[in-house]
């Protein structure tokens, strides 16, 4: 059986010294006989009608800008019509438009100009899938990674919502990208910690915004936005019946706000972070981080902020206001608190990141339970030996 570069699916055969062609977008799809020979008018017509999927003999109009029925095309502008799509907010629909680009871009075979633009979707397997991922992969993991969520986007709409091909023919099934942990905005060790907390006093901005990222486990755009307004003190009665009025901040984060209004979450105020809240001013309302004009910070120069703070306090680079929210996340699975509360006090929308916590918290204490009992049990033999060079005399 022989393939045409230039004719995605279609396959000749050889029987009795002659050769037949014929269109299959896959293994699972009908086959669809093709006369004559590629480049025959007749063999040109009968091909087109089979990639989109039309039985008639219509005549075809080629349009500016025509997305080819079935196509990779069609499904991206598709997918911009969706609800789904309306659901994600701007940066995530532009990152992924992005992507969806560069994919439609690619060629289908490097030596032909065929793009995946004009290609059917159901002529998309899992080995062409894996050959597109795996040469992204070489260079950068992360990128292939989301590369393939796009595509995956597109086969969505293939399968769930045209009805192009069936869910089992999915040529993303059998594919993962997995992504090394990133090294990137470590937890701060309690040395990092205590060094920024001697040059930066309590009353600060940079001691303010420090005790939000730490003892509330807030990303950058939370601890921009968070207001007195806020803070709420409610009577909660505890699990053991007893009640203790609790001051805490209850607000929405930030993040998936367009999708689905943000997660809510309920964090009390500690004693530390209490002490690092008092002396504020809380008579003009407003943000609770606000600069030495009494202006709110801008989510982005919160980064550069925290820069500038960590050089004056003689931190390396690297220790992020990000990097305190997993300190945070830290801490509490250190504290030896349960994934689902930490989940909960974090804001996380699923338990994979939460899971991630804990284990290394776990990974922590096995390393010190093994070195104790490494410990215990060399103590032990070596008051053997000294039990065993006593002699009576008598």
């Amino acid at each position: 059986m022989a393939r045409h570069p230039d004719y995605p699916g279609a396959s000749s055969r050889v029987v009795n010294g002659r050769e037949y062609w014929r269109f299959r977008a896959n293994r699972h799809a009908q086959q669809i006989t093709l006369p004559g020979q590629p480049g025959d008018e007749s063999f040109e017509l009968a091909y087109q009608r089979a990639v989109e999927g039309r039985g008639d003999g219509a005549e075809i109009i080629d349009m500016p800008g025509r997305a080819l029925p079935r196509s990779f095309w069609l499904a991206a502008r598709r997918l911009e019509t969706t609800m789904e799509w309306a659901e994600f907010d701007p940066a995530t629909q532009a990152k992924n438009s992005t992507l969806i680009e560069r994919f439609l871009n690619m060629r289908v075979d490097p030596e032909h100009e065929l793009t995946w633009r004009e290609v059917p979707v159901a002529y998309m397997d899992a080995d062409r899938l894996r050959t597109i991922i795996e040469g992204i992969f070489k260079t950068n993991r992360s990128v292939a990674k989301h590369m393939l969520v796009a595509i995956k986007k597109l086969l969505w709409v293939a399968i769930e919502i045209e009805k192009w091909i069936k869910p089992q023919d999915d040529p993303s099934l059998s594919i993962r990208v997995r992504v090394p942990k990133s090294t990137r905005n470590p937890a701060w060790p309690i040395a990092i910690r205590e060094k920024f907390e001697e040059r930066h006093p309590i009353g600060t901005a940079a001691r303010t915004c420090y005790a939000l990222g730490f003892w509330l486990g807030n990303r950058r755009g939370d601890i921009a936005a968070l207001e007195w307004d806020d803070l709420v003190t409610e009577e909660i009665e505890l699990f053991d019946g007893s009640l203790e009025l609790i001051e805490a901040f209850d607000f929405r984060q930030r993040k998936n706000r367009n999708r689905h209004g943000g997660r809510e979450v309920f964090i009390p105020v500690v004693d530390k972070l209490a002490a690092a809240l008092e002396p504020l001013d809380r008579s003009r309302g407003g943000t609770v981080l606000k600069s030495g004009y009494g202006k709110p910070f801008s989510e982005k120069s919160l980064t550069g902020m925290m820069q500038h703070w960590n050089r004056q306090a003689e931190i390396p680079d690297g220790y992020t206001l990000h990097g305190l929210r997993r300190t945070f996340g830290t801490y509490l699975a250190e504290c030896n608190m349960q994934a689902r509360a930490i989940m909960d006090a974090m804001g996380h929308s699923s338990m994979t990141v939460t899971d991630e916590y804990v284990r290394e918290a776990n990974k922590k204490r096995i390393a010190v339970d093994i070195a104790r009992a490494i410990n215990q049990r060399e103590e032990k033999r070596d008051q053997m030996k000294q039990r065993a060079s006593l002699r009576i005399v008598r």
